[in-house]
């Protein structure tokens, strides 16, 4: 069966942005997550800054719906920071430590690959 998902701008209106400040699990996706390829996609709703994370299985992306999130990518050279809003579409080189931060919040698309997967709650030092 094809599984298709409502991201019309009145649907991405009542996802509710959930709160990151004290929450010790990844919140759920408000559309359910899916398979793609090796991947784990959803959507992410939410306000504040999430664990920084990297992927050593395939590049990651994301898509933003609505607000607004400052991504940060390191790799061993540079920290480039960049802040995304609606309709900009991003790709994170496997293998980069990255960061959201979205203070008034953001709802975004994320494709993720499933294998080689880190996370950390502080900045990673390269």
């Amino acid at each position: 069966m094809v599984a298709i998902y409502d991201l019309d701008p009145e649907s991405i209106l009542k996802m509710a942005q959930v709160d990151l400040v004290g929450l010790t699990a990844e919140p759920e996706s408000p559309i359910g997550s899916f398979s793609f390829h090796g991947c784990t996609g959803g959507v992410g709703a939410f306000k504040g800054r999430p664990p920084w994370e990297m992927h050593g299985g395939g590049d990651e992306l994301l898509f933003v719906l609505a607000g607004e999130s400052e991504l940060t990518v390191l790799d061993a050279e540079n920290r480039e920071v960049r802040t995304l809003g609606p309709g900009q579409l991003a790709i994170v080189p496997q293998g980069r430590w990255h960061s959201n931060n979205a203070p008034s919040g953001v709802t975004m698309l994320f494709i993720t690959p499933d294998e080689g997967n880190e996370h950390s709650r502080v900045e990673p030092r390269l």
